[in-house]
């Protein structure tokens, strides 16, 4: 039996502490037998045999035990993380899974806690190792055929995470991969402005971007470039930017076209293309981006509406619509912050919009949060997506993407 449990080990280090080679393998067979057990098509065979292995495992570990301490086994070490993509319903049903299997998972602990000795202690393991494995099968298999059955690699985290939620070791977060797109859509195809909207004298698809520019010959004022294609209240967006030269930009969201325009409009602007085409003007949050201003890059600013900049960068405010505004906490010092925005060059920029709460985050960096509670406010609305080139500049943006959630 020893031979059967020393080919099990597998040397993980369990939350920073590298457990000896025999409680390994009793860890790597127990993980064996979850794995069995939920498992497709369901093979009972198969988790008897792993369960063999358990008490293999276990008769190993305790030929190194004396006598006395046999009865404070090392508790089994459950993994952390999270299941990709899981829906409420899902939760649910493995949370319910998982209540339901407590007591024979309280059975096993015991079996395995027991002072008895030699094989009387490992056939109670053996029987409750089984008895746990059969019901958390047979319970899986009920969710795996209704309408909540988890995807592959829905199962492969359910399984390192122990196949339950109880117990579950507190785990870090992932770092966010800029590049992961999963459950996003592109709202750029690389080569065309195709489902954007605005005036061509200044925004085209060039290089893989699409590219705003105003120049003194042809300025543009304030000109945006709007997103038909989408509407969407609570998302996640992914984009890259860069602003060359003095002027500035920003992102749309949430927000409206055909709104009467608040600000004055240039002359020489007014003589380049006529009378504002409100069409092409956008109303609503944006998340801004001026490189060449000390203070703006980052901050939440409501565009054509009097609310203007809620949310400077380095702040978490809290707020409902016109009325009066809260500084709730410090994010960073706002020059500090600003270091980290790059000039001439490309930025990573993720905005996130839940219910009322926006979030602004730039190169990694949390740079503003706007938390506006009333529901009316033009913060709060579905909207449009777009892109705002101000001023005497160059904007590109490219690498869009947003995973719409409502």
């Amino acid at each position: 039996m020893r031979s059967i449990a020393m080919m099990l080990v597998t040397g993980l280090s369990v939350l920073g502490q590298t457990q000896t080679p025999p409680v390994d393998a009793v860890n790597s067979a127990r993980r064996a037998v979850i794995a069995a057990s939920l498992a497709e098509p369901l093979n009972d065979a198969e988790i008897q045999a792993k369960v063999e292995a358990v008490a293999a495992a276990e008769r190993a570990v305790g030929a190194m035990r004396p006598a006395p301490n046999r009865g404070r086994q090392q508790n089994f070490q459950v993994g952390g993380g999270t299941i990709p993509r899981i829906r409420e319903a899902q939760t649910e049903a493995l949370t319910t899974m998982s209540t339901e299997l407590m007591p024979l998972a309280r059975a096993l602990n015991l079996a395995r806690a027991s002072g008895a000795e030699g094989d009387a202690r490992l056939r109670a393991i053996v029987t409750a190792e089984l008895a746990l494995a059969r019901a958390r099968a047979a319970a899986f298999a009920r969710i795996q055929a209704s309408a909540n059955h988890l995807a592959p690699d829905q199962v492969a985290a359910f399984a390192a995470m122990g196949g339950t939620f109880a117990g579950v070791a507190f785990t870090l977060p992932e770092a966010m991969n800029f590049a992961e797109h999963e459950g996003y859509v592109s709202l750029f195809d690389g080569e065309s402005l195709e489902g954007w909207d605005g005036n061509p004298k200044y925004w085209r698809a060039d290089g893989g971007a699409i590219v705003g520019e105003s120049t003194p010959q042809n300025p543009s004022g304030n000109s945006y470039l709007v997103y038909r294609d989408l509407e969407a209240k609570d998302f996640t967006l992914k984009f890259e930017i860069k602003v060359e030269g003095t002027g500035g930009s920003g992102f749309q969201y949430r927000s409206k076209t055909g709104i009467p325009w608040l600000a004055n409009i240039a002359d020489n602007v007014t003589a380049n293309v006529g009378p504002v085409n409100l069409n092409w003007m956008m109303t609503g949050p944006q998340a801004d981006f001026w490189p060449s201003s000390p203070n703006w890059t980052g901050q939440f600013y409501s565009e054509n509406t009097p609310m203007r900049i809620q949310a400077w960068r380095g702040q978490v405010v809290e707020g409902a619509g016109m009325g009066t505004k809260r500084l709730m906490g410090n994010i960073g010092d706002r020059a500090a912050l600003g270091n980290l925005v790059k000039m001439n060059d490309w930025n990573e920029y993720t905005v996130i919009a839940r219910g009322g709460t926006l979030i602004h985050i730039l190169n990694g960096q949390l740079m503003a949060v706007m938390v506006d509670d009333d529901p009316e406010s033009s913060n709060n609305q579905s909207g449009l997506f777009g892109i705002e080139i101000e001023a005497t500049t160059k904007v590109s943006v490219r690498n869009i993407w947003v995973r719409k959630l409502k």
